[in-house]
């Protein structure tokens, strides 16, 4: 009797080969694919840094700006953007099952920067170009900025203020990319974009404490 139930037990405590396969399958990939990206987004950032801080001492003692070096340092900072923008996108991603917004803040802050070099390089005169450009690289922060705090861990009562946040930050994004377009430069454009950006700051300060309360 005791023998029987000893291989009862050992049955019982066997891992589940199939399920933990099965699980492996599907999720390793995707976190292994955002793992890389944030190490690489990192050191990235960290090396484009020290490039653009070394080209800024050189001209400064040379005394030199010339228009080469000038497209330089906009690039090295374009990158490093980008990278920081990666790693705001990836903090998401090992918060959510679903990690396709990651993925989708990551190329469209990569597409918004490329098409940034591609102009400044190509010396482009289109306007168009150019306001797609930014209004582009105004949704790729909005986007990182938004996922980085959609990632902090809230208790269930507060998940209000991050649907609130979602809400402020597109509507700050389209705003901003409405006053592009349409050249609304005008004092009261400028008092909204205030207001919103008040808003963002707020919440960008209260979303963490609150995570950070949620912890201890």
């Amino acid at each position: 009797m005791s023998d029987d139930i000893s291989k009862f037990l050992e049955t019982k405590n066997e891992p589940n080969l199939q399920g933990d396969f099965s699980n492996g399958s599907t999720v390793e990939p995707n976190t292994t694919a955002i793992s890389h990206v944030r190490k690489a987004s990192l050191y990235s950032f960290i090396g484009f840094l020290v490039f653009s801080a070394i080209l800024a001492i050189f001209s400064v003692i040379s005394g030199s700006f010339s228009e080469f070096k000038i497209k330089v340092l906009i690039t090295t900072s374009a990158i490093a953007v980008v990278s920081i923008c990666s790693l705001c996108c990836s903090a998401y991603s090992g918060r959510a099952e679903n990690q396709l917004p990651s993925f989708g803040g990551i190329a469209l802050a990569g597409i918004s920067a490329a098409m940034l070099i591609f102009g400044i390089w190509a010396e482009l005169g289109s306007e168009e170009y150019w306001k797609t450009t930014v209004v582009l690289c105004v949704f790729a922060i909005a986007s990182a900025h938004l996922l980085a705090l959609l990632a902090v861990r809230l208790r269930p009562t507060l998940l209000w203020l991050q649907i609130a946040t979602t809400i402020s930050i597109l509507v700050f994004a389209l705003f901003i990319s409405g006053m592009i377009f349409w050249e609304m430069y005008d004092e009261g454009s400028f008092k909204i974009v205030a207001v919103l950006a008040i808003l963002a700051a707020l919440e960008t300060l209260v979303i963490p404490i609150l995570g950070r309360a949620n912890r201890v």
